[in-house]
């Protein structure tokens, strides 16, 4: 039997462990400004023990006796990051000021194009062919992504344009406000932030029309002005036309017109109603035979959300009262909100979550496609168009490439 205890034990062990800890609390604020700088990042240099301000610049951090020859680290993004030994540092309501970089513009070009080299790399092998010049991102652009685009904003001192692109979660109270403030924080992959939750991977949600233009407008001039080895001489990223949209939602690579109805596309036949893989071939029409969503190639699936073992196969507002198969997440689809890009099986063209977890933007203001996590599957088809009026945590996008000049290919 194992021993038991007493109230007295666990009341002395709680003594010792809290004398060997450590409390540091402080305040953080723009050294010019004197304001408080909120979700400042706190952390150890070689520790994993990190922290964040709160609304008003405040912190707390709790550290183990065994920590304290480490150097403490504060980082804000646009500011220079303040660093010193824990050793000589005040543990109580220390004031930490941080001033802003000084970074001029042209050094900036050259810090973004180098930081942004191996992302070009992995762009370009991410870009899944459409037809002819077009290409499409196989995944939605992430948190990590369009924290780039604004963190060049705040490097380049264009602070007006940051207010304007960055997130809007006005929209949101209570519990889901709590949520969203922590999706958008922006987190860094360092060795101090590798053990706190993120966000870096999911989609970019609650930012404006205008500024996923913008996000494409600079990683245009990123790309065409970066030097070095490219695939491609000039592009130019974009949003989609709703015909491109539903070609590459279709994801069926021998598609013959840009109109959805006026294709037809292979499917497997399967021998017995249950089977998921078969291999029996026929080309049906798209139009009139509901196809629905980009797994259509399994016949028996072309206008199902879940397979045979009642599995959801994209992130959807799973109906009340639906029966889902066993998973280790909550809400049946695995995803209480939004999930990580790229979780669910591609469409034929390489493409994922092309419906569900994000609605996303076209070229055209207000019109997404796709549907949500936030919408049923029956509103989340390749034909799926929806309205927003602003920014929404249900709404993001992929980006689109068109290259320019195709016989321009560098070496």
């Amino acid at each position: 039997m194992k021993p038991v205890l007493s109230l007295l034990s666990l009341t002395i062990l709680s003594n010792v462990f809290a004398q060997e800890t450590v409390t540091f609390t402080g305040k953080v604020l723009d050294a010019k400004a004197n304001l408080p700088l909120i979700s400042a990042n706190i952390g150890l240099k070689k520790y994993p023990y990190s922290t964040a301000t709160d609304g008003e610049g405040n912190f707390l951090l709790e550290l183990p006796n065994n920590v304290l020859d480490d150097t403490l680290f504060i980082s804000y993004v646009g500011y220079k990051i303040f660093k010193d030994k824990l050793s000589n540092l005040a543990t109580s309501n220390q004031t930490y000021r941080l001033e802003e970089s000084s970074t001029t513009l042209d050094e900036v070009v050259i810090l973004e194009q180098r930081l942004y080299k191996f992302e070009i790399r992995r762009l370009e092998a991410a870009m899944k062919l459409i037809k002819g010049n077009l290409y499409a991102c196989q995944t939605e652009v992430t948190n990590k992504e369009y924290n780039q685009f604004l963190g060049y904003l705040l490097r380049s001192n264009q602070k007006a344009l940051y207010e304007r692109y960055k997130p809007d979660i006005s929209q949101f109270e209570g519990p889901m406000l709590t949520f969203f403030k922590g999706y958008h924080y922006p987190q860094d992959e360092t060795k101090e932030t590798k053990f706190t939750k993120g966000y870096s991977d999911y989609p970019i949600l609650d930012i404006s029309f205008e500024a996923a233009v913008a996000y494409c407008e600079w990683f245009t001039d990123l790309y065409n002005n970066t030097k070095g080895k490219k695939k491609f001489k000039q592009v130019k990223f974009r949003l989609p036309k709703l015909k491109e949209y539903q070609m590459a939602a279709l994801g069926y690579k021998k598609f013959q017109s840009w109109e959805l109805d006026e294709n037809e596309v292979e499917v497997r036949i399967p021998e017995k109603p249950n089977d998921e893989v078969a291999t029996k071939h026929r080309t049906i029409p798209v139009k009139g035979n509901d196809i629905l969503f980009p797994w259509y190639f399994v016949f028996n699936y072309r206008n199902k959300a879940q397979n045979v073992r009642n599995c959801w196969l994209g992130n959807f507002k799973v109906p009340s009262g639906s029966v889902s198969c066993q998973v280790n997440k909550p809400d049946g689809d695995g995803y209480l909100f939004t999930a990580p890009v790229g979780r669910y099986f591609p469409n034929g063209m390489g493409l994922y979550d092309i419906v569900g977890n994000a609605a996303e933007m076209i070229d055209e203001k207000g019109k997404a496609c796709g549907g949500s996590w936030d919408q049923s599957p029956e509103e989340s088809t390749i034909r799926s168009v929806s309205d927003y009026s602003g920014p929404t945590g249900v709404v993001g996008f992929r980006i689109f490439m068109t290259v320019l000049d195709e016989k321009e290919r560098q070496k």
